[in-house]
């Protein structure tokens, strides 16, 4: 009997220390509940406890120990607000001995479905067409944000329908039409403006909705319901690409695999070089590409990139060039006082960039290790461009600059063409420090962006997130003048649209932070 009490002791004792969490997830666009929601606790980066909405999208968690927890929402045609990766993150919450229950309330936004047909000039169904969306939002773009492609095919009936797609808002939806369709007959699909093209061969364009070939022209599609879209493929004159690919010897190089790619959403075309390293694309459309080619010899792996303009002619005499990989040697130079041990320098990634191609078989990011007294050594990169991205500052340092040989080097795409300019990255003391209070701030982001647009890229942009009391504080801050604003926890709009937003800019507080020195400016809460 004793036993039994002793029991029943410890399992009150332990519901004292529990509480429950309850809640209601929504649909943003209808306000009706979401049945099927998975909602998940989350301490320490831990998921501690979870559950699923029911039919009218209300969940319940009893026992849930005393602590502060995020609730992360997740569902199938579903997104978060806010949120941007897919988790719904939202602010902290307590969970107090012997409160209330704690009840939350959230709206996820329906991602919505795009059906429709792909037609050819007569207005026929295209079966096996090619879809490409890429989810081009004014608050997403490169290359402080790469946002989302999506790809599909027509059914036998030149029908699709995509329901999985990875984010709501804006879409860029285009065609393409299969290796299988016969070309267009001249005189067919011309585009407005674009002329006669009686006498020029003629090729299928990727062709974005409603009909055009320049993407700039394209409707963009904004999704959250239910879309009807056909598209009818475009015609227009294509030309021929022959070149030569040349190892670094200047011999020809035969079976190489040429790549010729515009981006990640749209398709890439492929030559083989023959036996005297010659090769050819015959119908390619007028645009700039990005060409790509990769060998092995001897061990060895070469590589080739490099961009071509087609531009109402046929392009002859290409030489595209392997080369081999080399290293680049470089120093990270801290400022240390005198009698002060040296922190340990950070590390540096040198990362590819093939411009909007995006290529998959792009060579590899390099990365450099520095040793006690900041040296350090790069290997098997190619000529071509890349991003320098030094590592995060020490404790107490900022980052000062980027420099390739006797040149700033903070573009996306400084050209490294050889093993013999030196990168050298500085880190300095004595940054500024920036805090305050922004009224209503609660977690919401709070961003220092660098004036000068050459400086907004990571690195140099600071950014924290509003503490209890709706106060904020940025420690080693380099001097210069900055943008300062914050954005609300339950903005649509994300911190990193900021970066590229200048209407956004405009509203903000402009500073001056200096060196040693303590301010705090008054900061506007942007919550658009």
């Amino acid at each position: 009997m004793l036993r039994v009490i002793f029991a029943a002791w410890i399992g009150t004792a332990a519901a004292l220390l529990a509480q429950t969490v309850e809640g209601r997830v929504v649909n943003s666009a209808t306000g009706a509940g979401i049945a099927g929601v998975d909602v998940n606790l989350v301490q320490g980066g831990i998921t501690a406890y979870s559950a699923t909405t029911d039919s009218q999208g209300r969940f319940r968690i009893e026992a849930v120990k005393d602590g502060t927890y995020i609730a992360h929402y997740k569902a199938p045609s579903f997104w978060p607000v806010p949120g941007f990766l897919g988790t719904g993150s939202q602010p902290l919450f307590r969970v107090a001995l012997g409160s209330d229950p704690v009840h939350l309330e959230t709206k996820l936004q329906p991602i919505g479905k795009i059906s429709g047909r792909v037609l050819d000039a007569a207005g026929k169904p295209v079966p096996n067409a090619g879809l490409w969306l890429h989810w081009e939002n004014s608050q997403c773009r490169m290359p402080m944000c790469v946002g989302f492609a999506h790809q599909s095919k027509t059914d036998a009936k030149g029908e699709y329908s995509i329901a999985d797609l990875d984010a709501p808002g804006t879409w860029l939806v285009s065609a393409t039409a299969p290796s299988s369709l016969n070309p267009p007959e001249p005189g067919s699909g011309s585009q407005p403006g674009s002329g006669s093209h009686e006498d020029q061969r003629l090729g299928w364009a990727q062709t974005f909705y409603p009909g055009v070939t320049d993407p700039q022209l394209a409707a963009r599609v904004m999704t959250g319901g239910e879309l009807w879209l056909d598209i009818k493929l475009a015609a227009v004159p294509v030309h021929r690409i022959r070149g030569v690919v040349l190892d670094v010897r200047g011999d020809p190089v035969p079976k190489v695999t040429v790549t010729l790619s515009k981006g990640i959403d749209s398709p890439s075309l492929h030559a083989n070089t023959r036996s005297d390293g010659t090769f050819e694309f015959d119908s390619v459309a007028d645009d700039e590409w990005r060409m790509f080619a990769k060998a092995d010899q001897s061990g060895v792996k070469l590589c080739a990139a490099q961009g071509v303009q087609v531009r109402d002619r046929d392009l002859d005499n290409v030489e595209l060039r392997l080369a081999a990989p080399f290293s680049i040697q470089g120093k990270i130079v801290m400022e240390v006082p005198e009698s002060v041990p040296a922190p340990k320098p950070p590390g540096i990634t040198v990362a590819f960039n093939p411009g909007a191609a995006r290529l998959t078989d792009a060579p590899e990011d390099g990365y450099g290790n520095p040793d006690a007294n900041g040296d350090f050594t790069i290997p098997a990169l190619y000529p071509g461009p890349y991003q320098i991205v030094p590592g995060p500052p020490p404790a107490s340092y900022y980052l000062d600059s980027i420099r390739l040989a006797d040149r700033d080097a903070l573009e996306s795409d400084v050209q490294i063409l050889s093993g013999f300019e030196r990168v050298t990255v500085s880190y300095r003391l004595g940054g500024g420090t920036v805090r305050g209070a922004i009224e209503a701030c609660a977690a919401g982001d709070v961003l220092l962006i660098p004036q000068d647009s050459a400086l907004r890229r990571p690195g140099f942009i600071r950014r924290t997130t509003c503490v209890q009391n709706d106060r904020f504080e940025i420690l080693d801050v380099r001097p210069g003048e900055y943008f300062a604003l914050a954005i609300g926890a339950d903005s649509p709009t994300p911190w990193y649209a900021a970066i590229l937003d200048e209407l956004l800019l405009s509203q903000a507080s402009k500073i001056t932070v200096r060196a040693n020195e303590s301010s705090s400016p008054e900061i506007r809460l942007i919550t658009r």
